[in-house]
């Protein structure tokens, strides 16, 4: 880090650690850091399928929104319920993801450029309306 950093920037720079299922508290913010799925295996890619084709393989992968906040609701294990900043509920089993918790600062950065992109497409919605009145109106 650079001299030149704040302190603003040094509280968003931290590391994100994996949760004991005993660990998730209600009101904390995680998110999945990776999944467990299965794939039938005659669908399998690999170099040597699995002897038997019916069997189903099991993969470990990152999911497409690792990194979203979800603040935990309820915990029930191996379930958690959470939702997310726009306030869509999920559940999550643990025995098929794994889970980070993170820091409010994190949580709070992405909050405010996800309220900012949402704010500018309404604008943007809402000035298309307002052409299209007014081109209504002009007819």
């Amino acid at each position: 880090m650079s001299a030149a950093t704040t302190q603003s920037e040094q509280s968003l720079q931290t590391v994100s650690r994996r949760l004991a299922a005993e660990d998730i508290q209600i009101g904390s913010y995680v998110t999945v850091v990776q999944q467990i799925s299965e794939l039938v295996s005659f669908f399998w890619m690999g170099d040597t399928p699995p002897a038997d084709r019916e069997q189903p393989v099991m993969y470990r992968h990152t999911p497409t929104n690792s990194g979203e906040p979800y603040r935990v609701l309820a915990v029930c294990l191996p379930f958690v319920f959470a939702e997310d900043i726009r306030g869509d509920a999920e559940t999550f089993d643990l025995r098929q993801c794994d889970l980070t918790q993170l820091t409010d600062g994190y949580v709070a950065a992405v909050r405010q450029k996800w309220q900012k992109s949402t704010a500018c497409k309404s604008a943007k919605k809402h000035s298309r309306r307002k052409k299209r009145k007014s081109k209504r109106r002009q007819k």
